[in-house]
């Protein structure tokens, strides 16, 4: 089997120590990265099949990096987790091309979930 890349993107080190240990432990191969900012530079150098993202980070949020990433063309399945049930929000994710929303708290078998049905098929990297 391919490692499939995922990449991590929020603000809260527990989520992205639970993310990264328990996907690692799954098989992927994860980077986690802490702001929209860093999270540009990393889809720039590297391709992802799953980006995790949340929405609500300082700097530049989820929303601000799907705006950058539709610029690029990006082929990334884009699944957002956030605490923030807005429905605004949620649609505008959407339209600018996230694939799915969880909310959290989450458990890991929703990701595991997500993950195996976005890597199915798809670029291998």
């Amino acid at each position: 089997m391919v490692t499939k890349r995922i990449l991590i993107v929020d603000d809260e080190e527990g989520y992205r120590k639970v993310l990264k240990n328990s996907l690692t432990d799954l098989g992927f191969q994860t980077k986690a990265v802490n702001n929209g900012l860093d999270a540009l530079e990393e889809i720039k150098r590297h391709y992802y099949s799953v980006i995790l993202l949340d929405v609500k980070m300082p700097g530049m949020d989820g929303i601000e990096l799907l705006d950058q990433m539709q610029e690029m063309r990006f082929d990334s399945h884009v699944v957002i987790i956030t605490a923030y049930t807005d429905e605004d929000v949620v649609k505008e994710a959407i339209r600018k091309g996230a694939k799915k929303v969880i909310t959290k708290p989450f458990s890991t078998n929703d990701i595991e979930a997500c993950l195996i049905e976005f890597t199915k098929s798809g670029k291998n990297n």
